[in-house]
Parts: C-alpha cells; sequence; structure tokens
C-alpha cells in the first residue's frame, strides 16, 4: 500500500510538472536561454581559467582542471571550446575593465534564469533597475565562484585519483559513478538556493537537482546516437555545424533544466496544486483529499471551528459531514461535501462575520492555508471568478435573511 501511495505522489508530481511546463512555455524559456548561455559560456570560461591561472595553479594544470569542468557542462564540445578559450586567454592581457566587461556579459543569462524562477514559483517582483542588475552581478559572481570550487575538486580528485589507482582501483570506480552526479545535484541545488524566490524545503532542491542530472546523463547518449544514425545533421549550416550542434546541445541541456525546476515546485506547491484540483473538480474531491495529508481532519459532532470576530486566516473546504454557519441564534446557511466557507475572513484579513460549528458526525474538513490560496488564485482565473460569484451570492443570501 506503501508502495502504491508513493508511486501515486511520484505520478502526481511529474504529471503537474509537465503540465506546468507546457503552460509557462518551457520550451520557448529553454531557446531564450540557450541564446544568451552561448554568449555568456566563453565569457565565463574565460573568468574561470584567469582565476584558476593565476590564483591557484600553474596555467598548465589549471586548464586541465577547467577542461574537465567544461567536459561535464559540454561534454561532446569542450575539446573545440577550451581549445578557443585558450587563444583568447593566452592572446590577450586582462585588465579590470577587460574582467568587469567579461562579467557583464554573463549577467543577462542570470537576469534570464530569474525570471524563469519566478514565472516557475509564481511570484512576479519589481525590482529597480539598479538593483537588478546589482543582484544580476552577485549571482554571476556566485556562480563564477562555484566554477572556481569545482576546478579546485578537479585538481584534488587528481591527486587522490593517481593515489588510489594503484592501490584501491575499486573505490576509484565507485568514486567515478557516484561522484558526477553528487557533483551536478549539488551544483543544481546552489543554483536553485541562489535564484528561488521563495524558501524551499530540502527535499524539493534535492528532487529537482536529481531529475536534471538524470535528463542530463540521458542526454549524452541520446545525442551520440543520434549523430551517429544521422552524421549529416547540421550539414546545411556548412561550417558553423559545430555551432548548430552546440546551441542544440545546450537548448535541450536548458530543457531539462527547467523541467528540474517545475518538479520542484510541484513538489513546494503540491498541496496548493491539490487545493486548485479541489476547486476544479469537486467530485473527484476524494481523490485529491487523500494526497492532502496533514491538511486533511475529522471532527465530532457540535465541534466549533471558530466563533463570529475570530481572526480569520485560513478556510474550510467540506469532504464529507455538515457545518453550520451561524449568526447569533439564527442559522445563516448549511454548507454541505464540496463546499467550502472562512474565505471571505482569509481573504480580506479580517475577522469572522459567522460562527462555524459541525452538526453531523464524523465530518472531514481540509484547512486552506492563505499562502497556498494565494498560490491557486495567481494561477487560475477561473478558480477566481469563481469564489467571487460565490462570496456575491452569500452576501445576497445573508442580507436577505437580515431583518431590515
Amino acid at each position: 500500500m506503501e508502495k502504491r501511495k508513493s508511486a501515486e505522489y511520484v505520478g502526481f508530481i511529474f504529471r503537474q510538472a509537465f503540465s506546468s511546463f507546457l503552460r509557462n512555455r518551457g520550451l520557448e524559456k529553454a531557446s531564450v536561454l540557450a541564446f544568451n548561455s552561448f554568449f555568456a559560456l566563453f565569457p565565463l570560461i574565460l573568468l574561470l581559467l584567469f582565476l584558476a591561472g593565476h590564483y591557484m595553479a600553474s596555467s598548465k594544470v589549471a586548464m586541465s582542471a577547467v577542461g574537465r569542468v567544461v567536459e561535464q557542462m559540454v561534454p561532446m564540445f569542450s575539446d573545440v571550446i577550451i581549445r578557443e578559450v585558450q587563444g583568447m586567454a593566452f592572446q590577450n592581457t586582462w585588465g579590470v575593465l577587460s574582467l568587469f566587461l567579461l562579467l557583464w556579459g554573463v549577467t543577462p543569462l542570470a537576469a534570464t534564469i530569474r525570471g524563469a524562477f519566478d514565472q516557475i514559483y509564481r511570484r512576479d517582483r519589481s525590482i529597480p533597475f539598479l538593483k537588478e542588475k546589482l543582484l544580476d552581478g552577485m549571482a554571476v559572481l556566485l556562480m563564477l565562484v562555484m566554477l572556481v570550487l569545482l576546478v579546485i575538486g578537479e585538481i584534488g580528485y587528481a591527486v587522490v585519483g593517481a593515489f588510489l589507482a594503484g592501490k584501491m582501483p575499486m573505490v576509484l570506480r565507485l568514486i567515478d559513478i557516484v561522484l558526477p552526479v553528487a557533483v551536478v545535484v549539488s551544483f543544481l541545488s546552489i543554483i536553485y538556493c541562489i535564484f528561488t524566490p521563495v524558501r524551499l524545503h530540502l527535499l524539493a532542491v534535492l528532487a529537482g537537482g536529481l531529475v536534471t542530472a538524470i535528463l542530463l546523463g540521458l542526454m549524452g547518449p541520446v545525442f551520440t546516437a543520434i549523430m551517429k544514425f544521422n552524421p549529416d545533421y547540421g550539414f546545411a549550416f556548412g561550417s558553423l555545424k559545430a555551432v548548430f550542434l552546440l546551441l542544440i546541445w545546450i537548448y535541450y541541456a536548458f530543457v531539462a533544466f527547467l523541467f528540474g525546476i517545475e518538479v520542484s515546485s510541484s513538489i513546494h506547491w503540491r498541496e496548493a496544486i491539490l487545493v486548485q484540483e479541489l476547486f476544479s473538480s469537486p467530485e473527484k474531491r476524494h481523490r485529491y483529499a487523500a494526497r492532502l495529508g496533514r491538511y486533511k481532519q475529522g471532527y465530532e459532532m457540535d465541534r466549533e471551528l471558530f466563533h463570529e470576530g475570530d481572526p480569520g486566516d485560513s478556510m474550510y473546504y467540506i469532504l464529507s459531514g455538515a457545518v453550520a454557519l451561524r449568526r447569533g441564534d439564527q442559522t445563516l446557511r448549511i454548507m454541505k461535501p464540496g463546499e467550502y466557507f472562512g474565505e471571505m475572513a482569509m481573504l480580506l484579513k479580517t475577522p469572522r462575520s459567522a460562527t462555524a460549528v459541525v452538526v453531523e458526525a464524523e465530518t472531514e474538513l481540509v484547512t486552506i492555508s492563505s499562502a497556498n490560496m494565494d498560490a491557486v488564485l495567481r494561477q487560475n482565473p477561473a478558480v477566481v471568478l469563481s469564489l467571487l460569484e460565490e462570496m456575491a451570492q452569500r452576501l445576497k443570501t445573508t442580507d436577505a435573511l437580515l431583518p431590515p
């Protein structure tokens, strides 16, 4: 039973992630990210090589370590990229202004990534221009620091690997299998922490990173197979074929990256997504409510849920049983399964206008927080319209019941 619930939960998350990926036009976002990334890739690697060669190791050791890091990022094109970057790095004298311009060249990529995170995590942030550029610059610096740490790790791995190769080859093979996945997941997790506009649970961060790492791991064999069976792929671009293939690779890498973010977002907003399903398909409420866990609770007869005048920071959805809304000694309405109450005080942030009392045994309710409801209302205009119509109808009914 537990395995079945786990499988259903995973399937639910992936379905929601895929649906959200399509709704947020993930393929279009991936193309924009690929375009910006293509122009940011060389400046970023140049900066990385400059820092590695001047402050960490000799140019030869630094180039080798940077090459291995680039191979993890774009495995099929690392040799071409390193050769071009090496030529640019050692044929120019890099001053402060040159380094600043290199950093500035990466900021459009940071801005695009931040915008993608904001949309996926349902956050609309209005940031002044200067502050926005400062945030983008800080994000680029943090990304560069992470790449520097990867280079340091590669240098350390080369030393440790040389030691283990002769004495513990099995341990080295195990490290070769586990370490790349761990590095990619850790790197992506830090990216999430930098750009995500909400505070994420560790499970959501690791799950998103792991999904992206798996998809990126599958990309290599698939891309190799495509090139093997269709060696003329990109032939129409002539001498620019390598550039075309690199763009295609980066594009699909960002498709994997964005889908991983969608998985992370679906885990973070899973309660809000289920609440949305409750409002969209009330006839399936028991199916969705089974996944709500701690937000679902049973109540006995005559249990008072809130009193008139209490602060309202949540609303309730009825799965089974019934709840009476009362004002003084007068019963305004009996709420039945599939209906909800308490939304007016929660949305308007005003005291409760009535008292809610359970009037049937074994009544089961779902408690909906204001944060989850806000997320639902941002993404689903139909729910907004439904709430407004229901609130208007209740106000009309209440006015009719009250004495003139």
